[in-house]
């Protein structure tokens, strides 16, 4: 069965979010989203055009469909023709029939005979705020009909708004890009670069770079993890780094906003809205005024919310509950979510414009299973300060490190501190060692290796039997051990550890 229409755009934007938030070079991440717009949507000749300050015209930067030798004619001032009108009024066209529209200049002589192969134009603007940095288009051809232009030009200002945004953060990143050796920045510890936020796997590397990045520009961030793999750490980080750390950072917790009252906590209330409203209340988005707003969990939030998150962001106007007084507020927006959003966007549980509102940066955090590096770190942190908190002076034994490091962590970096505060209160002597890690039978099993089968068995009596049995039959050689089990040598080797078997013939 043939994809639909809203999957196939649902599909297309993810594909251009993810691109602009990973490449590099501008041109190549332009072209590639008009190769986009055409394998999924038949949006053909696609152009991304930008303004040069230094001629005053508006040329081609990216157009997969045509020769260098075409792109190259493309060149228009302000208000010629019709990319020229669009950059200049910052406002979109549709252009139903080029063969019938004088504005249509074709210059580079890509749209040949279009009387007979007939084609609608579509024009918008690439602008953020009061900038327009260039024009998008894209053309429709007849045969390929009917369309809902109106559709097209929704779908496209989202296109148009993300590329806007992907320019913005150039700008802000080119100083430093064009920077000679000489004057490049000296190498900064992630310690140092980033107090409180610990890691040094590359996958956790990586992250933390991006968010550096991005922490710059005022663009709007999703977070996007497994619950407890560091969301709100790493949105007070892009906070921290940007032009914002001064002002406030208000953090919500979506999902633990009652449907009742949640426009009331983020846009607040005027007095006497509704029963128990003695007096005016600040909502949280006037409160980060001038910072950042961290909206934890955004996927939970219901229909009704959704359309008035909306419009918050896009145009950063909102009215309290009760109240006719229109509030504009300069906010920055960090999301974050465990959610799967795109099987939400398809199911028509959350808005597919707010996913792409929120999604314009996406940085997906690691499980702490794929960053196993850091736990022993991230242990050793958490041990230090839960033994200020309680009074105690104590280090991990090797084996406790090497516990803790097999295990898997459904409950990432939030799972790994609790258990270290367990171990801390109930630790006995000096050293945390692995007697003392209170982990579960859950966590005990999924501590084997995840690419080799479970070794099925009864009671764990059983099991250190066999185990000690097929020590014995292998003459201790954990390796034959291990075949005759039917596991791994990391999976003997933790069950070794874990029921304290004694190797004194090896």
């Amino acid at each position: 069965m043939s994809r639909g229409r809203p999957t196939r755009e649902v599909e297309a934007l993810h594909e251009i979010g993810n691109v602009l938030s990973l490449t590099t070079d501008l041109s190549k991440a332009f072209t590639t989203v008009l190769t986009i717009l055409a394998d999924y949507l038949g949006m053909g000749n696609g152009t991304v055009s930008l303004f040069d300050p230094v001629t005053g015209d508006v040329f081609i930067e990216a157009a997969p469909e045509m020769a260098d030798a075409e792109r190259i004619l493309g060149r228009v001032r302000p208000g010629e023709g019709v990319i020229g009108r669009v950059f200049r009024t910052s406002a979109a066209m549709v252009i139903p029939d080029l063969a019938e529209e004088p504005l249509f200049l074709n210059r580079t002589g890509t749209w040949r005979d279009v009387a007979r192969d007939r084609r609608a134009l579509l024009a918008l603007p690439i602008r953020d705020g009061r900038a327009t940095y260039g024009v998008l288009t894209v053309d429709r051809r007849w045969a390929d009909g009917p369309f809902s232009f109106d559709r097209d030009l929704k779908l496209l200002a989202l296109a148009a708004g993300m590329l806007a945004t992907r320019i913005r953060l150039h700008q802000l990143e080119s100083p430093v890009q064009r920077a000679s050796h000489d004057d490049a920045p000296p190498i900064v510890p992630e310690a140092e670069r980033f107090p409180g936020v610990f890691g040094a796997s590359p996958r956790w590397t990586a992250v933390l770079e991006l968010v550096a990045r991005v922490a710059q520009s005022r663009a709007t961030v999703f977070l996007r993890g497994e619950s407890g793999t560091g969301k709100e750490v790493v949105a007070r980080v892009v906070h921290d780094h940007s032009p914002r750390a001064a002002r406030p950072f208000v953090v919500v917790n979506c999902a633990a906003l009652p449907e009742s009252l949640a426009e009331s906590e983020l846009f607040g209330h005027e007095r006497g809205a509704f029963t128990g409203a003695t007096q005016a209340h600040q909502g949280r988005f006037q409160q980060a005024d001038g910072g950042t707003l961290f909206l934890d969990e955004v996927g939970e939030l219901s229909a009704a919310m959704q359309v008035k998150l909306l419009r918050a962001i896009q145009e950063r106007q909102f009215e309290r509950v009760g109240g006719r007084k229109t509030i504009t507020v300069d906010v920055r927006i960090v999301a974050a979510t465990n959610r799967d959003m795109e099987a939400a966007v398809r199911n028509g549980t959350f808005r597919l414009d707010l996913y792409h509102r929120l999604s314009v940066v996406n940085v997906l955090l690691p499980p702490l299973r794929e960053r196993r590096e850091d736990i022993a770190l991230l242990a050793r942190r958490f041990l230090a300060d839960l033994c200020l908190e309680h009074g105690r002076e104590l280090e991990f034994s090797p084996g406790a490190l090497e516990l803790l490091s097999l295990q898997r962590w459904p409950g990432n970096v939030r799972e790994l501190r609790n258990a270290v505060e367990r171990a801390v209160i109930s630790a006995h002597g000096p050293r945390v060692e692995d007697r003392d890690l209170d982990l579960g039978p859950t966590d005990l099993l999924e501590a084997a290796d995840e690419t080799a089968h479970p070794v099925a068995v009864g009671a764990e009596g059983d099991e250190a039997t066999r185990v000690r049995a097929a020590l014995e039959r292998s003459g201790y050689v954990q390796a034959k051990a291990a075949r005759l089990l039917g596991m791994t040598v990391r999976q003997l080797a933790y069950r070794v550890r874990k029921y304290r078997i004694e190797l004194e013939r090896f």
